[in-house]
């Protein structure tokens, strides 16, 4: 599609590509690029088919054209459902020549938290990484690429369909671009952006050079376009009405043009009362009325092209449609001439893609409900089928498949759950898991899908859509002692984290009456006990965390060191706490010596305490941090905070932890 009207935009290319890789031609494999190398950050935005595709397009040849690397990715509608599928399409063509060895010695520790996302190898971890480290590790990586591949551009399609994990990612790379020595081009849709992506649309527009806006074209640039596309100079007339039939949207357009040559049109006015009959009759209708023109095996071939999305080839494509092999060749030869589709040159199995992002879309919408979903279930179970199929593919599609009591696919959404909650994309986790409950899961089942659900829930940030399923697990007949006592404690954190302490508070106590064994009535008292010391007793200096404005709300405490409350929670546990961190609180609000205390808080240390419980607590090791400072022990306090803030950075877990640790140390340097 030519490029008019869009001159600022061009120029604004050219700088940004002179600048990563400067003026000249490509520079000889010895030199190095690095040092004249500027990045830059652009967006362009506006409706499909004004030219976003286009720009993105030149930007592409310009870079390639000087001897850079480049990058590039589209959102798509179909894969929202995949965590981190944009940056993995961004980093596919690099990704076999990236040396493993390498990357770990550039990256060191950020290398297992980007690894995940990222689709290159990684050991199994136990601790569940945060999204936020995650993301800053992939800003480590693409850093690294940048000055290993220099000069690099980094350029991503229909932004506002990318899957949310990148899209988060996203928001925070693309300011950072610049300083990283690479360019980040964007396109994106701002009426398709969700309301969640609001932070995204913030850093765009905040940029030093804020967004393109794309407009219609203009009807001299009509005329313009129907003579280069029929070789004939249009009159005024005949360029206004196919203005006024596509609202000068580029691609429609061009698509309304084509459409007039190859009907004998020629582009005078004597023509202007036909092209109404070419033109779609709603916004929309257009692409499904060609297919239809074009045959049904076409119109079966687009289909499942759209269902499979980043995954289509001819044969997988033919398969799923249920042609064979000729006649699907033969439908795609006809959807090529007729720009719908796009086939490299080469083996069958290249990858077939639509002319356009949007045809995808648009194609889809256009499938009728009950046979996408059919088409959804035959393409998961011949994605299932095959060990050779990329990440998350065949999960999608489960998604979309009618409930139907199928134990095997809850579990298989659970696997999938696991690998993106590892993967540091959450929400991707809480998508499979909510589908995993409407299929149902056996009885049996359903408490842990919940609890699962909820953490799923609190790692995304929403702590409030945490609370439900956390109680309704503790409802179930099948909620065994442990699960409870996970339970209770990630909804006592959910109700906190959403500003509803007495709650979280109160949940705690009605459990720990509701708890008929011992082993489960002591560990709830024990989780009380840790509650008042922290949320209460220790007060703001202590126990505030990093994005709770309520950290002393659900409890009485009566002095700034919590005594009366924290006693309480002591003493009302049956005999000693069993854990030696819990028996070391005790005994220092019971006012026993501190050697006595101090030996119960070597013996928690020795025990081992972990920084990264998941889902991310933190509480135990802060308490007898606490109770060396209590007991004139700030060498030990200063130790243990200082192993696990390596230890919360070494997850990627920021925030709330690593406040209340360098809180807590802090509080250490003013008692020295």
């Amino acid at each position: 599609m030519a490029l008019l009207e869009r001159e600022a935009e061009l120029a604004a290319v050219e700088r940004a590509v002179t600048l990563l890789c400067g003026t000249g031609v490509p520079a000889a494999p010895d030199t190095d690029n690095r040092a004249a190398s500027t990045g830059g950050l652009l967006a362009f935005t506006g409706a499909a088919g004004l030219g976003k595709t286009a720009l993105l397009r030149e930007t592409a040849a310009h870079v390639t054209a000087r001897g850079g690397t480049v990058l590039y990715a589209c959102g798509g509608e179909q894969e929202q459902e995949v965590g981190f599928h944009v940056v993995r399409r961004l980093l596919a063509p690099l990704r076999p020549a990236l040396d493993e060895r390498e990357l770990r010695a550039e990256l060191g520790s950020w290398y297992d938290l980007a690894a995940p996302a990222a689709g290159l190898p990684a050991p199994g971890s136990t601790v569940v990484p945060h999204p936020r480290g995650v993301r800053l590790a992939l800003d480590r990586l693409f850093g690294h690429l940048a000055v290993r591949h220099a000069p690099l551009a980094v350029l991503v399609d229909d932004a506002h369909w990318a899957d949310p994990a990148s899209l988060a990612w996203l928001t925070g790379f693309a300011p950072r671009a610049p300083g990283l020595r690479l360019l980040c081009a964007l396109g994106y849709d701002p009426q398709e952006l969700r309301p969640e992506a609001a932070p995204f649309r913030a850093a765009a527009d905040g940029a030093p050079e804020p967004p393109y806006g794309l407009t219609e074209l203009s009807t001299d640039a009509v005329a313009r376009l129907a003579r280069d596309t029929t070789a004939e100079v249009a009159d005024t007339a005949f360029a206004e009405e196919c203005r006024k039939l596509t609202g000068g949207n580029p691609r429609a357009v061009t698509e309304l043009l084509h459409q007039a040559r190859d009907a004998g049109l020629e582009p005078r006015h004597h023509s202007v009362p036909r092209l109404a009959g070419l033109a779609p009759p709603a916004p929309g209708a257009e692409l499904p009325h060609r297919l239809q023109n074009l045959g049904p095996d076409c119109v079966r071939l687009c289909w499942a092209v759209a269902v499979l999305g980043a995954d289509a080839t001819l044969p997988f494509a033919a398969r799923v449609a249920g042609l064979r092999g000729e006649t699907a060749r033969g439908a795609v030869a006809r959807l090529r001439a007729a720009r719908v589709l796009e086939v490299p040159d080469g083996a069958d199995g290249e990858p077939l893609s639509f002319a356009h992002p949007s045809v995808a879309a648009e194609v889809y919408r256009a499938v009728p409900a009950s046979i996408r979903t059919a088409l959804h279930g035959q393409t998961a179970a011949a994605l299932a089928a095959d060990p050779g199929s990329p990440y998350g593919s065949s999960v999608r599609h489960l998604l979309e498949v009618h409930p139907d009591g199928d134990l095997d696919l809850v579990e298989q959404l659970r696997r999938a759950a696991h690998e993106y909650t590892v993967a540091g994309a959450p929400e991707a986790a809480y998508r499979c898991l909510g589908r995993a409950l409407r299929e149902p899961p056996a009885s049996r089942d359903r408490p842990t899908v919940l609890y699962e659900l909820a953490a799923a829930a609190f790692r995304s940030g929403a702590p409030a859509a945490a609370v439900h399923p956390l109680r309704a697990a503790l409802e179930e007949p099948a909620c065994g002692a442990e699960l409870r006592l996970a339970a209770v404690r990630l909804l006592a954190r959910a109700l906190s984290r959403a500003g509803r302490g007495r709650e979280a508070l109160g949940a705690l106590e009605a459990q720990a009456r509701r708890a008929s064994a011992p082993a489960e009535r002591e560990a709830l008292h024990a989780e009380l006990t840790v509650w008042r010391a922290l949320n209460a007793g220790a007060g703001p200096r202590a126990g505030a965390r990093a994005d709770e404005t309520d950290a002393t709300e659900g409890a009485d405490a009566t002095d700034d060191t919590g005594a009366t409350e924290a006693s309480q929670g002591a003493d009302s546990t049956e005999g000693a706490p069993s854990h030696p961190a819990l028996r070391a609180w005790q005994a220092l609000r019971c006012g026993e010596p501190a050697a006595t205390v101090l030996r119960h808080a070597e013996e928690a240390v020795a025990a081992g305490l972990s920084w990264t419980d998941d889902p991310w607590g933190c509480e135990t090791p802060a308490l007898v941090a606490l109770t060396f400072l209590h007991c004139g022990r700030p060498d030990r306090a200063e130790q243990l905070l200082l192993e696990g803030i390596a230890a919360c950075e070494r997850a990627g877990l920021h925030g709330e932890h690593l406040a209340l640790a360098r809180t807590l140390l802090a509080e250490r340097g003013a008692r020295r």
